[in-house]
């Protein structure tokens, strides 16, 4: 056999070249091929119904019968015979993977072919239905427009009104300076007598009114009507003022009703105008003003701010102005929130008590009213609520105020409103009023419990207060089961109340304190004993409310809890109960109760798991097993070294004895359930197994 260089008969290099050439003269003839192919394609697609219809008549010249002519497919290349002589180690000289199948005819490389391309076959067209539909060109993309520059936006605010406003609020500072600085310069020179200034004022004020109804008439006079109106109102108000604190021709009390007829008249034009922005630039000057004509805070001040937010009432009637809503009721409740303040930073009000209740009572009486006749309509019910309880931040610092006996009065008095008003809406449904809203009842029902918390620690101190706070805690709880729309809420606010108490617990008998006699003397009281006795209730009835409302987990974690609480109080209230009964000998036997109440508590505990299934009964079943294993490690720790005598004899005895009961009546419930015929249940499962 030859090698590749003695087949050409040139050197390996020159036949090399010569395969490549070859190579790129195929594949030259091959693009062709499929360029005229694409120019074919190209044709068809831009004139689908010439050639629909061309090969339309092809197809009726030609036979039905036969099939259309498919290219066949390449020849495979032959196989190459074996090598009989070693290959040449020059990489150049490997022969290629194919043979000459015929003189001639040139090799087949894969999909190439070499040689002059074949002639392509004519195939049939589509069918007429099937043709392609010619698509019409797509348009093209819209660019994006450019930034609209400053002076076109300035153009565009000005049409809709806003430059106008500015300017008409820019106008009414201004010319209500000038109207002071006249005033002044009036007084200065002497150019007018006083009852010639007073009487201007007031004309200049009626006409820049008239002239904003008659401005209000046109088309497009809003903005210029409502700036014009408040700059009238506001000359009014400082003709008040002049007349009242300069000249002095009036007293306080008629300089206020004045201004406030003044005032009313403004929110008159609000109310027909639909304008919320009138009737807010009507009473904001009127609040700042009250202050200057009464020179300070006074219960004068105080008389004045409950009149007008009683007086403006009667705008929200068919309007839901939320800020002037807002703006009406903190007019009095900040003016009482202030007193309140001064009170607590050493301010003498005593004298002022009872006028303080009589405005805060009037207040809330204002603030709920019309949070419930705005509720059916308006869209700020949540808003309203909160308003409405607002109202009642003065009662928190009536202590300061007034006496205790008073502020408690007070204070119940404001809770009681509150939680009954909640109630009578919740059950009592009108046409008119319809069900109160879930987060109405929820806001108020917290207001409640906040003045309750806050009478409870006016009304008490040191351990009583915290018996008084666990107790309310537990009482809440309790009415957390009842009353579904508050639940969430009342549950709450009885666990911070608990949670503090029991805090407070905990500062006057810790833990620790419980296992020394002398400091358990020091500390013990009959409120001790009360509040821990109120302290493992609250827990249970917590923990209880809890596991009702929400998962599994956080139930487990909540009876813990509970279980914690319970074991303390009981050794609290039998420790200190000891010692208030027979003094050092009662911590001993106080002593030996709390560990056999102990494990009584794990005995009703088991008693507990056997009558639940599942997740519950598994978690009694630890809890009950974990008291006993504290029980037994109190006994042979604390109460072995602590106890001597009978009291040592007497809670080994007792305990044992206990231990040896539970567990006879343990193995004989076990024994019961697993009795043939009847169906068992495995502990910690809650499903029946059938004996077989």
């Amino acid at each position: 056999m030859t090698t590749s260089s003695s087949m050409f008969g040139r050197e390996p290099g020159v036949a090399t070249l010569a395969r490549i050439s070859t190579e790129f003269e195929a594949i030259a003839r091959q693009m062709s091929t499929v360029s005229a192919e694409f120019a074919e394609l190209r044709r068809i697609v831009e004139n689908p119904a010439a050639q629909t219809g061309q090969q339309s008549a092809e197809q009726a010249q030609a036979s039905p019968l036969i099939p259309p002519t498919v290219a066949s497919a390449p020849t495979p290349p032959a196989p190459t015979p074996p090598m009989t002589t070693p290959p040449m180690t020059t990489p150049m000289a490997q022969q290629p993977p194919t043979a000459w199948s015929s003189p001639g005819r040139p090799p087949n490389y894969g999909s190439f072919s070499f040689g002059p391309p074949a002639r392509p076959v004519p195939r049939p067209g589509p069918h007429p239905a099937y043709a392609p539909v010619a698509q019409p060109p797509s348009a093209p993309r819209p660019p994006r427009p450019p930034a609209r520059p400053l002076s076109e936006r300035v153009a565009a605010a000005a049409e809709r009104g806003l430059v106008g406003k500015v300017l008409a609020t820019a106008g009414v500072g201004v010319t209500l300076i000038g109207i002071a600085l006249l005033l002044v310069l009036a007084a200065q020179a002497g150019i007018l007598r006083p009852e010639f200034r007073v009487a201007g004022g007031a004309m200049f004020a009626v006409a820049l009114v008239s002239t904003a109804i008659w401005l209000r008439r046109k088309p497009g006079g809003r903005a210029g009507a409502i700036a014009t109106a408040v700059t009238g109102i506001a000359a009014g108000y400082l003709d008040v003022l002049a007349a009242t604190k300069i000249y002095e021709w009036l007293p306080v009390v008629a300089g206020l009703a004045v201004a406030g007829a003044v005032a009313a008249g403004g929110l008159v034009l609000a109310y027909r105008w639909r304008s919320e922005h009138l009737g807010l630039l009507v009473v904001v000057p009127l609040i700042v003003l009250g202050p200057v004509l009464t020179g300070g805070l006074d219960m004068t001040l105080i008389a004045f701010m409950i009149v007008l937010a009683a007086a403006s009432a009667w705008v929200q009637w068919r309007r839901d102005w939320i800020w002037l809503h807002t703006v009406r009721l903190a007019a009095p409740t900040i003016p009482l929130t202030v007193v309140g303040l001064s009170a607590l930073g050493g301010t003498n009000t005593a004298h002022t008590g009872f006028q303080f209740a009589g405005a805060t009572l009037v207040v809330i009486g204002l603030g709920f009213a019309g949070a419930l006749v705005a509720m059916p309509t308006t869209r700020f019910r949540a808003v309203l609520a909160g308003l409405a309880s607002a109202t009642t931040v003065p009662v928190l610092l009536a202590g300061e105020v007034m006496d205790t006996a008073g502020a408690v009065a007070l204070q119940a008095a404001v809770a009681v409103l509150v939680i009954g008003i909640t109630v009578i809406c919740s059950v009592v449904r009108t046409e008119r009023l319809g069900p109160l809203p879930d987060v109405v009842a929820q806001i108020w029902t917290a207001t409640s419990l906040v003045v309750l918390f806050v009478a409870i620690l006016v009304c008490f101190d040191g351990p009583v207060a915290v018996s008084a706070m666990l107790g309310l805690a537990t009482v809440t709880a309790l009415v957390a089961r009842s009353w579904s729309a508050t639940s969430l809420v009342l549950l709450g606010g009885s666990t911070v109340i608990w949670g503090i108490g029991f805090a407070a617990l905990l500062d006057d008998m810790p833990p620790y304190v419980l296992a020394q006699a002398r400091l358990v003397e020091e500390n013990a009281s009959l409120s001790i004993v009360i509040g821990s006795l109120l302290a493992g209730a609250g827990a249970i009835v917590i923990a209880v409310g809890w596991t009702r409302l929400t998962a599994g987990d956080l139930a487990r974690v909540a009876y813990s809890a509970a279980a914690v609480v319970v074991v303390y109080a009981v050794t609290a209230i039998s420790v200190v109960s000891g010692v208030l009964i027979a003094g050092p000998d009662g911590f001993l036997g106080g002593h030996v109760v709390a560990t056999t109440c102990w494990v009584v508590l794990a005995g009703a505990t088991l008693a507990f798991a056997r009558r639940r299934t599942g997740g519950e009964r598994t978690a009694a079943l630890t809890g009950g097993l974990v008291l006993v294993a504290a029980a037994m490690a109190k006994l042979f720790l604390f109460d072995l070294a602590a106890l001597d005598g009978i009291f040592r004899v007497l809670v080994f005895i007792v305990t044992g004895l206990i231990l040896l009961g539970l567990g006879a009546w343990y193995a004989r419930a076990l024994h019961g359930e697993r009795v043939p015929g009847s169906s068992t249940t495995p502990p910690g499962t809650g499903t029946p197994v059938r004996p077989s």
